[in-house]
């Protein structure tokens, strides 16, 4: 049985299965809304959770070619690393799901960044 402060444990990828479905949104304004909805002891309970797996996430990802699509699990993995950078600015930084004096979220347009297919070519 691993526990939190074994080494072993923070290489056991699988321990993030439960989780994704909640904190793995598809898109940047999923994950937006999702940490500005979220409360902080929510945000806080993930980003302790997720936190220490980052190192092996970002390692076990390196080893798939950027230019291809993820396989399904892979995926999720790396929208988990991308919501913990989410959660992060809000514990570590701002101390709350949203700046206080910020732009509504109702007014923020996140545009999708092109794929490499979608590139005009020269």
């Amino acid at each position: 049985m691993h526990t939190e402060n074994d080494p072993a444990a923070a290489t056991d990828l699988s321990r993030l299965d439960g989780i994704a479905e909640d904190w793995a949104p598809q898109s940047e304004c999923a994950r937006r809304e999702r940490r500005a909805t979220a409360t902080m002891s929510e945000l806080r309970s993930f980003y302790d959770r997720v936190g220490p797996l980052v190192p092996a996430i970002a390692a076990h990802l390196d080893a798939f070619p950027i230019d291809r699509p993820l396989a399904a699990r892979e995926d999720r993995l790396f929208r988990l690393a991308q919501m913990y950078m989410e959660a992060a600015w809000a514990v570590e930084v701002v101390g709350a799901p949203e700046e206080a004096d910020q732009v509504p979220r109702a007014r923020w347009r996140i545009t999708p960044v092109l794929q490499r297919a979608s590139w005009r070519k020269p």
